[in-house]
């Protein structure tokens, strides 16, 4: 009798084990699952949240311009007439007309300015298309001043054949006094222009490149203001 006691007790308590394990780990599960449902967007979810939706006859919003970034050394130059150009401050087109409307200044051989933004594709006496505004410039620069009379001058550094320097640069000046008669310039006002290849570069041959790129120029004499 008491053996048939401890089997039925023993089977009860099996039992009981075996349904509180099933239910603490069933409870265990769902609490997984709920912890990861809340990390967890269904793509029903993100497709809701994407979805603006537009009231019927409701203005729909303008797109928002980016904010250009202004230029700090950009500026204004005035010339005769009320007109005024985009230009660098210090640059060409910025030291010209100082040059031109002072009084005490004087053309000549000696009065040359170096342009800052004109390029050549390498090799090459094609000039890049960036170097278009500021030839633009130039001749306006020429029609608001008539009587002013310029030369182009061309220049390298000291790498390479000293003849070859000079009919690059020869060629290069004269690409950008075509440009500026294409430009409608005044061909008036045009007195040439002129290869000196480096007869006149400060920077040896070894040097940086750094150092020589500033040899590596195109410039503008006026001749006669």
């Amino acid at each position: 009798m008491s053996h048939q006691q401890f089997d039925e007790g023993s089977v009860k308590k099996y039992t009981l084990t075996a349904i509180l394990s099933f239910v603490i780990l069933f409870c265990f599960l769902m609490l997984m699952m709920q912890c990861h449902g809340d990390y967890t967007i269904s793509g029903e979810e993100i497709a809701e949240k994407a979805v603006v939706t537009i009231e019927d006859g409701a203005a729909i919003p303008e797109p928002v311009a980016a904010t250009p970034v202004e230029n700090p050394d950009a500026t204004k130059v005035s010339l005769p007439g009320g007109i005024a150009i985009d230009a660098l401050k210090g640059g060409i087109e910025d030291k010209l007309v100082a040059f031109l409307n002072n009084p005490n200044t004087k053309g000549g051989k000696d009065a040359w300015f170096d342009f800052n933004n004109i390029n050549f594709n390498t090799n090459s006496t094609e000039l890049t298309t960036e170097s278009s505004s500021q030839l633009q410039n130039i001749v306006a620069i020429l029609k608001a001043y008539p009587t002013l009379k310029i030369k182009i001058g061309g220049y390298t550094d000291k790498v390479g054949d000293s003849i070859g320097n000079i009919k690059l640069s020869q060629a290069r000046a004269e690409a950008v006094l075509n440009s500026l008669k294409l430009m409608s310039a005044n061909p008036d006002q045009l007195l040439g222009a002129e290869g000196y290849g480096s007869q006149y570069a400060k920077a040896a041959a070894d040097a940086p490149d750094e150092a020589r790129k500033a040899d590596r120029r195109m410039a503008l004499a006026v001749r006669e203001k």
